[in-house]
């Protein structure tokens, strides 16, 4: 079960880091600017929320597709292919803030924002917390996931008590880059997260006893649903 708890906390601090939480929680603080239509401290707060309000909304309506598509298309798919719409989005948005101005920067840096969260919304966003309900048995399932939850909220934490030094210091632009942490994401992913759609709760645990004691890679063979527990054992 540790590697298991691993895998899962890890998810979770990828989901993190990766800067999703940024623009809800810097939104009238780094965006104002984009969407000012005066001068004053008001028309700035005013614009922050309007453009917060607008990627609060894109990750709602997005959300929905994860509900729809995780079981269609699987967690390990939908993970890699999200983190890889966040990757080429955020970079997109990274470059309107760089070396566009007026109009044009504002479109390209919403159109970005609103992307990467749409791609973490329906990819990453309910995956963690769905993962973390197939892996663990019974017995420990409550006190795993818990951990979990902690490891995901201590990550937000250290995420937005960061950001401020690092808009600061490097400028919104190269945080953007960071934020690329999305490709390192694929890799894991790719690597360490096995399948677990379709599969019971003893066909998941028994999936991580097998990677445990293996090479520490998903077996191919595991990508498919496999025999219920009780078909291998004789009668």
């Amino acid at each position: 079960m540790r590697r298991a708890l691993i895998v899962v906390c890890v998810f979770f601090i990828f989901q993190q880091i990766t800067g999703v939480k940024v623009p809800f929680y810097y939104g009238p603080t780094i965006f104002s600017g984009f969407f000012l239509s005066g001068h004053n401290a008001v028309s700035a707060a005013v614009a922050g929320v309007e453009v917060t309000a607008i990627l609060g909304a894109v990750n709602v309506v997005t959300t929905y597709f994860a509900f729809r598509w995780i079981d269609k298309v699987g967690r390990r798919p939908l993970a890699m292919w999200g983190y890889a719409g966040m990757t080429v989005f955020i970079l997109l948005a990274a470059a309107g803030v760089a070396f566009l101005t007026d109009m044009p920067k504002i479109v390209v840096v919403m159109v970005g924002f609103s992307f990467f969260i749409t791609s973490l919304a329906i990819g990453v966003g309910g995956t963690g917390w769905l993962i973390r309900g197939e892996v663990f048995p019974t017995a420990v399932r409550g006190r795993a996931a818990a951990i979990g939850a902690c490891a995901d909220w201590l990550a937000n934490y250290a995420l937005i008590e960061a950001f401020p030094a690092w808009h600061r210091t490097i400028g919104l632009g190269w945080v953007m880059v960071c934020a690329a942490l999305c490709a390192v994401a694929i890799r894991f992913v790719c690597r360490f997260l096995p399948e677990t759609k379709g599969l019971s709760v003893e066909d998941a645990v028994h999936l991580f006893e097998r990677e445990a004691a293996g090479s520490g890679t998903t077996p191919r063979g595991w990508l498919r649903r496999s025999p219920p527990a009780d078909a291998a054992r004789p009668s």
